[in-house]
């Protein structure tokens, strides 16, 4: 029986792999990717604080690198952002964000793309990408 012995010889090559294998190494390895999934999310969050909500103000961004992460949360896929944010006085300031983007949103915030934000003046790290607008 040709089947059975091959289930055999897979059997035993599973076994032997299994006994090699370092499971504390790959717990560590676990860790390491939580700690770092948990870094890049906490950084995709802009906290709202009402005092600072109502200080901020509408602006516009245009996307000059954005690079992908290789991490996903569901379908989504996590971006860094770097923007030139242009104030309503035309004054511009360079901004960073980490984003978790939806596949349909993924063309939108292509280099050169000009995004709608909001931001506390003079705050380059309170800024949020409008997506709804």
């Amino acid at each position: 029986m040709p089947f059975l012995s091959d289930l055999s010889t897979l059997t035993r090559s599973a076994n032997a792999s299994y006994r090699r294998m370092d499971v504390g190494a790959s717990l560590r390895v676990a860790q390491q990717s939580m700690e770092q999934a948990n870094r890049v999310l906490a950084a995709s969050v802009v906290a709202h604080d009402p005092a600072l909500d109502a200080a901020r103000v509408r602006a516009f961004a245009t996307v000059t690198d954005a690079r992908r992460r290789p991490m996903m949360f569901g379908m989504d896929s996590v971006v860094e952002l770097d923007l030139i944010v242009t104030m309503p006085g035309g004054i511009p300031m360079p901004a960073s964000r980490t984003e978790q983007l939806a596949p349909l949103l993924l063309a939108r915030a292509a280099p050169g793309a000009r995004l709608e934000v909001s931001l506390v003046p003079g705050r380059p790290d309170t800024v949020r990408l409008e997506w709804g607008a």
